[in-house]
């Protein structure tokens, strides 16, 4: 990023960055640009999904000449997401084309995803291929030491004192991206503040239950245990052909708590629940999946599981 910022279209263009949501793809282009514009260069950053709404409207308002004045006259381009434009033909077509008018001039382009250009099933092979010209940069997850090193960054930043082991709990338990390193870090703040407690163990156990109660993953059996109790069924009633509602339903709840809480496969789950079949164990989690999206209740009942799971599973329990 430094080497592209410093000598635009000099030495990695495309500059192709990729990784998983929150850990900082965006910080990166925002920081090429700054460099850039600082060095007296004309900078263009856009999302996929706004260069997508300016191309429909230029059809639109038959406007073509200008927009493609707008993007192809610029020192770097810098398009944000760019995994939004698979599947889009007119958007692929054009952005084709203004990838070859810039870089055909020595002009940067700088782009940013979620997955390597191949694993866009529905991107065109020429873009492909175009993406891949000049760097893959892949953005890891944060390790351990440099999750801590976040958070005291961060504390340090806030003008807060936190102990050593807070950040290293906070940190072995935030795994996923940045944003939620720092989320979490925030709502301790938060809690703190409003509570006139200092930071310690006993305040990010209560502002962070949900993650520090958390252990890396149950097991098959301990959801089954969970979804009878909770439903007041055995076992063997469970595993069972019987079709009852008092009976299926538990069962689908234990096939989609099974499928989001562990990390066993479909067979392993149908083998679990009565020798099933995975597209059984399929159709129980899709359908269940859909009904908390829409039905507080069956909500509410999966969430009450989740927290009896987590409460008696607790490293802290």
């Amino acid at each position: 990023a430094l080497s592209v910022s410093e000598n635009p279209g000099q030495t990695y263009n495309p500059l192709f960055i990729y990784g998983g949501v929150g850990l900082g793809k965006t910080h990166l282009l925002h920081a090429i640009g700054q460099k850039c514009r600082d060095d007296g260069y004309e900078v263009l950053y856009i999302s996929s999904e706004t260069f997508t709404n300016d191309l429909v409207q230029s059809i639109r308002n038959k406007t073509m000449a200008e927009f493609r004045e707008h993007y192809r006259t610029t020192d770097v381009l810098m398009i944000d997401d760019i995994q939004f434009i698979a599947g889009k033909e007119s958007t692929q077509e054009e952005l084709f084309h203004t990838f070859n008018e810039l870089h055909s001039h020595g002009k940067q382009v700088v782009i940013s995803s979620d997955r390597i250009p191949r694993a866009m099933v529905t991107l065109e092979e020429r873009l492909q291929s175009r993406f891949e010209w000049g760097l893959m940069a892949d953005i890891q997850l944060p390790d351990i030491e440099t999750r801590k090193a976040i958070l005291q960054s961060k504390a340090y930043t806030l003008g807060v004192d936190v102990p050593d082991d807070v950040t290293e709990l906070i940190a072995h338990r935030v795994r996923r991206n940045i944003r939620e390193l720092e989320g979490a870090l925030n709502k301790v703040m938060a809690y703190a503040q409003l509570t006139g407690r200092p930071v310690d163990m006993d305040i990010v156990d209560m502002a962070l239950s949900d993650l520090v109660r958390q252990p890396d993953k149950l097991t098959i059996d301990q959801v089954i245990s969970a979804v009878c109790k909770f439903y007041n069924v055995t076992e063997e009633a469970l595993f069972s052909s019987s079709r009852s509602r008092t009976i299926s339903y538990p069962r689908q709840i234990a096939m989609f708590l099974s499928r989001t809480e562990t990390d066993a496969s479909l067979p392993q789950i149908g083998t679990k629940l009565g020798n099933r079949d995975h597209t059984t164990i399929l159709y129980g989690y899709e359908k269940i999946a859909k009904e908390v999206e829409r039905d507080s209740s069956i909500r509410r009942d999966t969430m009450e599981i989740k927290a009896v799971l987590y409460e008696s599973n607790s490293v802290y329990a």
